[in-house]
């Protein structure tokens, strides 16, 4: 129940044209049209150093990964305690139960990213490769692929938050008095 004559007194509030809920979504949307403008990013060409210096990093994380692996697998070894998983290990890489092969493999596989003529080579076959790994992706060792990825990925992700700030700059700058 409304008391009306409390009201006698009082100035009329004038109705706002914009709801703050309607600005809201105005903003909101503005933003994800931003970000699904920025997302096309993930289409811009791939520049070859970008390229090299990717797969590079991850032919260097990986060769990390194998050294940590077969660290542990040496000490299993030495303690004469070889679980199923490192014998597989052992046999993919065409190593014996032996700490000498082992360690062998530990120094090829750093001398090969941390080597200065190794990481020289191999970065001129990645970028030898460079024009046929984008017209054919079937030529692509997953070293490669990965390295496409995960660019790709990086312009998606840069796009969308780029888009983003725009659209809701833009928004922000639209909606003012």
């Amino acid at each position: 129940m409304v008391n009306y004559d409390a009201q006698v007194g009082q100035m009329p509030v004038p109705y706002s044209t914009i709801s703050s809920s309607g600005s809201r979504k105005r903003k909101i949307g503005a933003t994800m049209a931003g970000a699904m403008i920025g997302m096309n990013a993930y289409y811009l060409p791939i520049k070859k150093d970008t390229f090299i210096n990717r797969a590079f990093d991850i032919t260097q994380k990986e060769a990390e990964d194998q050294i940590t692996a077969l660290k542990s697998i040496a000490q299993e070894v030495v303690d004469n305690k070889v679980s199923t998983e490192s014998k597989m290990i052992l046999q993919d890489l065409g190593l014996a139960e032996d700490v000498v092969s082992i360690t062998n493999k530990c120094t090829a596989l750093d001398r090969k990213v941390s080597d200065p003529a190794s990481v020289k080579a191999l970065k001129e076959d990645f970028s030898k490769n460079f024009a046929s790994y984008k017209k054919n992706i079937a030529l692509m060792d997953n070293t490669c692929a990965k390295a496409f990825k995960a660019i790709k990925q990086n312009k998606f992700k840069w796009g969308a938050g780029i888009g983003a700030g725009i659209g809701l700059a833009l928004a922000l700058i639209a909606s003012r008095d």
